[in-house]
């Protein structure tokens, strides 16, 4: 699983007036080293959210284990967030003031096909860099907190947004998550990021006997087509890059 690449930052003054300076090699190196001594049991913890795949608002497996996982290593565990029932917070504290970094660890499934995204890999990473993170600010004495989000609804119901509106996002000064990919052992890749903006649009025929007056119909395809599905297949094509993408679904009127 990809390591964190980044340092935790700690700046106080000392006597001299110095401060320490914001990368810190030693806790990046303590970092790498608890996820290293995890490995195992995130394998064995990936491998069990996987068996028991859950499509999204029903992970109550996967919140039922993974915060027992998280209780079990010393975090402090709110299950159920913000009235969400597959929705939690795992929270670990050193010291007092500092900063608070949060992660997420997404949970559900796709139906009919099971852990095909990868989210029992983004459980656990969540999950293994929350728990080492905290470890290497309990070991170098850095004030700060770490907060493990369990996010449900990943999948076309857009938990995350829910949890922002009920205020999930608001103590943490920057959240961070990873998505599983190929690559080399130890490896980490950053990329553009996607949002989406859905539209609606309605096309209205007109119904017509088709044997005895045909030409009095008028079908809505006949604007969609030309209109709106022929650009939007023209403009998607030539895209080699995640920087824009256009999708588009027939469907009947609602």
């Amino acid at each position: 699983m990809p390591y964190p690449t980044s340092a935790i930052t700690h700046s106080h003054k000392s006597g001299s007036g110095d401060s320490e300076p914001p990368f810190r090699p030693d806790v990046v190196k303590s970092i790498e080293d608890e996820m290293e001594s995890l490995s195992d049991e995130l394998r064995d913890l990936s491998l069990k959210i996987h068996d028991h795949p859950e499509i999204m608002w029903e992970e109550k497996y996967a919140h039922d284990t993974l915060t027992a996982f998280m209780r079990d290593r010393g975090f402090d565990v709110t299950p159920h967030y913000l009235g969400m029932e597959t929705a939690w917070r795992a929270a670990f504290e050193v010291g007092k003031g500092g900063r608070t970094v949060g992660f997420q660890s997404e949970m559900d499934a796709l139906p009919g096909i099971g852990h095909a995204c990868g989210h029992n890999l983004i459980a656990i990473i969540g999950v293994g860099c929350a728990i080492a993170v905290a470890r290497a600010m309990k070991k170098h004495d850095i004030a700060g907190k770490v907060v493990l989000l369990g996010t449900p609804a990943e999948e076309a119901c857009q938990g995350k947004l829910d949890l922002i509106d009920a205020g999930g996002y608001k103590e943490m000064d920057a959240c961070l998550m990873a998505h599983p990919s190929a690559g080399p052992p130890c490896s980490a890749g950053t990329g553009s990021s996607l949002a989406v903006q859905r539209l609606t649009i309605q096309y209205f025929g007109h119904t017509a006997h088709a044997a005895g007056a045909p030409w009095d119909g008028q079908n809505a395809l006949d604007a969609h087509f030309p209109l709106a599905w022929n650009p939007l297949e023209r403009r998607s094509s030539p895209l080699t890059e995640f920087t824009e993408l256009l999708k588009g679904v027939i469907g009947p009127q609602t």
